[in-house]
Parts: structure tokens; sequence; C-alpha cells
């Protein structure tokens, strides 16, 4: 046994596990499909988006924009409902006929079937939604829901298993991580860095407590809804170098791109990307293994993320805008900041709380 590599006997060791749980095998192929189509079906949600930004809707739900986010939907829940089918053939309980963490996503494609079919319906009653409406409709809410069930099925089942921490081995977790991450963020796109935020540009408004206020909710959400999903990673894993370099950089490529203004927005992205970069680099130096090492690294992710988009807005405000810059004073383009970190701290306490006393003895 001893001779056996230490990763084909773990990859043992978890064949043993899902068989004496009844499940079928892990699939290492199901897993990068799972990833690969969850990738295209988000893709399909900000192309959807990006027409909603830029008045390319009408009043029809059977739209282009539409065939690429429910085209990918269908490839994962044929494939999901073939793989159920197969198994049960093979004598799986019905319950447990998909690999370790894929009935969840099963369950998710039978809700997104219903939303979608919801959608359509609402659509005739109550006309397509404008801005916000589309980010807070009851049907959409539903198809987020559902859509985070279908595309954190290879997240479950890396979860469950043991595996080389490498891109070879954890890409589909870290493909599918990415894709959970802009969906959070585009559903909170009315508060978001890469949206109206050239409204803090420019001469200063008369009244601005309204300005003010989605400033701060943009640094502050954004930010840590990044940082949350790092933290979870970690909580199992210890990524690839790079991995929230790619996990940033595409969520603001993304972002960026649905509401795009001028070519230049793109500074967003180098931002992104530079604070993805940090994150790599204090975690490859083992910085959240110790408790004030995870508390310092979770208030200077937000405030890194929260001052580096200020200054990307300050530039673009003097330039592509032409607006002029960031008309804020100091009280709050280093206050939200801040603000952003002491979230980002509070995150820390629920992934890692202060450890409880002793009970002691009567």
């Amino acid at each position: 046994m001893s001779s056996i590599p230490a990763v084909k006997t773990r990859a043992m060791a978890s064949g043993l596990s899902t068989a004496r749980s009844g499940q079928p095998a892990d699939n290492p192929r199901l897993d990068w499909w799972m990833a690969i189509v969850a990738c295209v079906m988000i893709f399909g949600l900000f192309i959807d988006g990006w027409a909603h930004n830029h008045d390319r809707v009408d009043d029809s739900f059977f739209t282009p924009w539409h065939a690429i986010l429910y085209g990918a939907y269908g490839v994962s829940a044929i494939t999901l409902i073939a793989f159920h089918f197969r198994n049960v053939g093979k004598g799986s309980h019905w319950r447990r006929a998909l690999p370790a963490g894929y009935m969840p996503a099963l369950a998710g494609a039978l809700l997104f079937a219903t939303g979608g079919l919801g959608d359509m319906v609402w659509h005739g009653l109550f006309g397509i939604e404008e801005n916000i409406e589309a980010l807070l409709s009851p049907t959409h809410l539903l198809l987020a829901a559902s859509g985070l069930l279908i595309i954190s099925g290879p997240i479950r089942a890396y979860w469950q298993r043991q595996t080389e921490n490498s891109w070879r081995d954890l890409m589909p977790a870290i493909l599918a991580l990415t894709m959970i991450a802009s969906v959070f963020t585009f559903f909170t796109a009315f508060a978001a860095v890469t949206g109206r935020t050239h409204i803090l540009t420019g001469p200063r408004p008369d009244v601005h407590s309204l300005y003010d206020v989605y400033g701060v909710l943009a640094l502050v959400m954004h930010s840590n809804i990044l940082l949350g999903v790092v933290l979870f990673s970690t909580r199992r894993w210890r990524l690839p170098f790079g991995a929230f370099t790619l996990m940033y950089s595409v969520n603001a490529l993304m972002m960026t791109w649905m509401h795009l203004r001028a070519n230049a927005d793109f500074l967003l992205v180098i931002n992104a990307a530079i604070v993805g970069l940090l994150c790599d680099w204090l975690l490859s130096r083992k910085i959240t293994e110790s408790t004030k090492g995870l508390r310092l690294f979770s208030c200077l992710i937000p405030f890194v993320f929260s001052m580096g988009a200020l200054l990307v807005i300050h530039i673009l405000g003097a330039g592509a805008w032409a607006k002029g810059g960031l008309w804020w004073e100091v009280h709050m383009w280093l206050g939200a900041p801040v603000l952003a970190g002491a979230f980002g701290y509070g995150l820390s306490l629920l992934v890692h709380p202060p450890a409880s006393p002793v009970e002691m003895p009567a």
C-alpha cells in the first residue's frame, strides 16, 4: 500500500466513501462539464444584464440574451437528468443517483424550470422589468437561487473529497466559486463599484446625501461579497496561487463590461486584479492560519479594494468621463474604505469566532 501514490490513495478512499453512502463514485468529467456550462450560463446572465443597461431589450421574453442563459441551463439540466436516469438504471436509489454534491444541483435544475415559466408569465402580466426592478423581481430571484444550486455542484462535490491543492485538481471548483461571486455581485449591481459611481465625480452637488449613500454601499457591499467568497474557500482549501487573481479579475471584467460607459472603465479591472493578487500573496504566506492574521487579512482586502476603486473613479472622472475628479471630502473617501474593512472584520468573526472559555468543573 505504501507504494501507491498519495493522490491515487486519496482517490480510492473517496471512491470507497461514496460507495458506502450508496452514491455513484466521483466523476471528474462531470465536474469539469458542469463548471464549463456554469461559466456559459453566467456569461449569458451578464449578456442579459448588458442588454438591459444598453436599451437592447424589447417587450418579448424570447430574446438572444435569454437564449444563451436558458440554453446553458438546458444543457446542465439534460446532463444531470441523463446521469440520474442512467445511474437509477444501474441500481442506484433515485435519491442518491448522482455523485456526491449533485443531487441539490438536480433540484435546482427542476426549480429553475419552474422559475423560467414563472418569469415568462410574469413578463406577460407585468411587462419587462427596468433597472433595479430586474434585480428584485421575484421570479428573477427564484432563478438566481435555483441557478446557484446548479452552479455550486462542483463546489459541493470537491468539498466532500480529498484532492491536491493544484490548478489541475481544483479548477472546476475555482470556476464555480468565481461564477457564484459574480451572481452575488450581479444581483447587487444596484450598488456596485462598476455601476453608477460616476455620480461621485465632477462638481459637488448641493444635495448629495443619496449619492453618498450609494457610494458607501457600493464600496462596502462589493468588496465584502468578494471577501466572503475568499473566506469561505479558505475554510476548506488552500487554493493555488493565482486563483483569487482570476476570481477578482473575471468578476470585475464582467461587471465593468455590463455597465460600460467608456473603454477606460476597464481600469477598474486592473484594481480588482491587484487586490486578487494581494489575496493570493497573503494566503501563500499562510496569513489566515493565525487568528490575528485572519483578522488583519479580512480588514485589509476590502480596505485596499475600496481605496483602489476610489482612486480609479477619481482618475476616470478627471479623464474618460470628463466630469472632474472625486468630489468626496476626506471624511468620505477615507471613511468608506475603513467601514468596508470593519465589515470585513465582522466576516472574519463569522468564519472564525473567538474561542469559548473552557467549561470549568463544578
